[in-house]
C-alpha cells in the first residue's frame, strides 16, 4: 500500500507543481524484506523483534536513490541505525527540491525498547524546530517542523550517542502552507545561559522573532518558571511582524538545573487561526562556594579563581569577569620556547601573579595575568613597581572552558587590554593619570625602576607610593 502510494505520487508531482499538502518525499524501506535465498537478515522492528540476532543485513534496499548511511543495516521493511560497537548510525537523505517550509514525519523505535535512547534529527538547507527525540517503547510517531527551505533541503537522522541502536520508518516531507501564520525564532528554539558559579551576575541573552501571515494583535510572549522570578521577558509584546525579546536570567538562583519555558502565541490575519511557538531556557547553577559574583563591585577572589579552573566550564569562556587580589610580581618563563610559568620576576611587562596575600609563597595558588595594549603601560611591575605587594582589581577571560583554564601554566585572567578594565586602589577614573604636583625638598624620589634621584631628575617620579610628573 505504502509503495502504490508513492508511485501515485510521483506522478502527480512530475505534471503539477509543489502546493500546500503536497508530498516532497516518501521513503518506506518496503524492500527490505526476506523474499529469496540470499537474504534473510532482514528481522526486526516491523515484525515485533527489537533485541537479539536481528537487523543483520549490510545492504538496505530503498525506495529512493542517493541515500548516505553509515553503520545502517537493513531490518524488516525498514532500516537500523547503530550497532554495539563504538559507532553511531548515521542515514542522509538525497536532496529533496522545494522552497518554503514542510513537515517532516517518521516513525522510530529502540533498540531492546531501552526508552533512554533519542534519536537526532538535522538539516541542511533550512532549519529545524527540534533535533532531538527521547523514544518510547516500540514505534514512536514523530512529527516535526522544517522551515525556510531554499532550493533543496537534506536531512540527516543518527543515535545520538554510539553503540545505540534504532529503528527507522514511514519517512515523509510534506510541503507546508505558505499563507499559513507562523513564528520563528533564531537559533533554533533553546536558549542556554550556560553553567555558571552560585553566586553570579544577572544574565541576559536576546532572541530574534518573525511573525508571518498573524493579525495586528501581535506576538504575546509569557514566561513559566520552576523558580518564581528567576527568568523574565521583555517586552511582553511583539508587533505582528516580530522584533528582539530580552530573556533575563536573574541572580539568587539556588544550585540546581533550573528551567523555563517562553511560550510565543499569536492568531492569524483571518483572526480565527492560533499559532504558538514554545522556546526553552535553561541554567545550572553549580554548588560552588565562591565568595564573589566577577562583577567589579564583587569581584571574583583568588581562591575564586582557583576553585573555577578546578572545575572546568563554571563560567562562560567568552565572558569577562572582574578578578581581585596582591600582586606578587610578574611572570619568568623557563625558556624563549617554553613560556610557562617557573617563578616570579620584577622584568617581565606583560603579565602579573596575582596571589590572595602579599606574602603568599605556594606557587600552586597564584592566578597569572595577561596584560596588554593600553593597560600594560599602568599595570606591568617593570615601569610600576609600587604595583607589587598592593592589591588590584582586573577584568578578562578567565579561560574556565575544557580546553584551556590556564594562563602560562597557571589559572588565568586573559585579555587584560584597556584602561577600564583594571582598578588599582589610591588612582582616579584614569589610572594612567600621574599627577603633576611639586614634592617636597626632603622625599625620597625614585624613577619607575625604583632607582633614587635627584632634585634635577625630570619625568615620572615615585614617592610615597604615588606617581608624579617632575618638570
Amino acid at each position: 500500500m505504502k509503495k502504490i502510494f508513492f508511485f501515485f505520487f510521483f506522478i502527480l508531482f512530475a505534471h503539477s507543481l509543489t502546493a500546500a499538502g503536497d508530498v516532497l518525499f516518501y521513503e518506506s524501506f518496503d524492500d527490505c524484506q526476506n523474499d529469496d535465498e540470499i537474504y534473510k537478515g532482514f528481522t526486526g522492528g516491523n515484525d515485533n523483534e527489537w533485541s537479539g540476532n536481528i537487523a543483520t543485513e549490510l545492504v538496505v534496499f530503498a525506495d529512493n536513490d542517493d541515500w548516505t548511511f553509515d553503520n545502517v543495516y537493513g531490518a524488516n521493511q525498514c532500516i537500523k541505525l547503530g550497532s554495539s560497537g563504538n559507532l553511531q548510525g548515521v542515514a542522509k537523505t538525497p536532496a529533496i527540491a522545494h522552497n518554503g517550509d514542510a513537515t517532516l514525519t517518521f516513525r522510530v523505535a529502540p533498540w531492546a525498547e531501552d526508552s533512554t535512547i533519542c534519536v537526532t534529527v538535522s538539516v541542511k538547507g533550512g532549519t529545524i524546530e527540534k533535533g532531538v527525540f527521547e523514544l518510547k517503547k516500540k514505534w514512536n510517531d514523530i512529527s516535526v517542523n522544517i522551515t525556510d527551505i531554499e532550493d533543496n533541503v537534506t536531512i540527516t537522522f543518527s543515535t545520538l550517542l554510539k553503540k545505540q541502536r534504532i529503528f527507522l520508518d514511514e519517512i515523509q516531507l510534506t510541503a507546508a502552507d505558505p499563507t499559513a501564520p507562523a513564528i520563528r525564532v533564531s537559533e533554533g528554539n533553546s536558549v542556554d545561559f550556560g553553567y555558571v558559579g552560585r553566586n553570579y551576575a544577572s544574565l541576559q541573552q536576546q532572541i530574534a522573532v518573525r511573525g508571518e501571515n498573524l493579525s495586528n494583535k501581535g506576538i504575546q510572549a509569557t514566561l513559566t518558571d520552576d523558580m518564581d522570578g528567576l527568568f523574565s521577558v521583555s517586552p511582553a509584546t511583539l508587533p505582528a511582524n516580530g522584533g528582539v525579546l530580552t530573556i533575563t536570567c536573574k541572580a539568587g538562583a539556588s544550585a540546581d538545573i533550573h528551567g523555563a519555558y517562553l511560550t510565543l502565541s499569536a492568531v492569524g490575519d483571518d483572526n480565527t487561526t492560533a499559532v504558538s511557538k514554545t522556546v526553552s531556557l535553561m541554567v545550572e547553577v553549580s554548588s560552588l562556594n565562591l565568595e564573589g559574583s566577577g562583577t567589579k563591585p564583587d569581584p571574583y577572589t583568588i581562591n575564586d579563581r582557583l576553585l573555577l579552573a578546578a572545575h572546568d566550564g563554571t563560567v562562560w569562556s567568552a565572558t569577562y569577569y572582574w578578578v581581585t587580589g596582591y600582586v606578587l610580581g610578574a611572570v619568568q618563563r623557563k625558556s624563549e620556547t617554553d613560556q610557562t610559568f617557573n617563578g616570579i620576576c620584577q622584568t617581565d611587562r606583560t603579565s602579573l601573579v596575582l596571589a590572595a596575600t602579599a606574602d603568599e609563597t605556594d606557587m600552586d595558588r597564584i592566578v597569572t595575568v595577561q596584560i596588554s595594549s593600553y593597560a600594560r603601560e599602568a599595570l606591568n611591575v617593570v615601569d610600576n613597581p609600587e604595583l607589587v605587594g598592593k592589591k588590584i582589581k582586573v577584568q578578562g577571560i578567565l579561560l574556565t572552558d575544557k580546553a584551556s583554564p590556564l594562563y602560562l601554566g597557571k589559572p588565568g585572567v586573559r585579555d587584560v587590554v584597556h584602561t577600564y578594565q583594571y582598578e588599582i586602589p589610591g588612582q582616579d577614573d584614569t589610572p594612567t593619570a600621574v599627577d603633576c604636583i611639586g614634592l617636597q625638598a626632603d622625599e625620597t624620589w625614585y624613577d619607575v625602576l625604583g632607582r633614587p634621584v635627584d632634585e634635577n631628575y625630570k619625568g615620572i617620579v615615585v614617592s610615597r607610593g604615588k606617581k608624579h610628573l617632575r618638570r
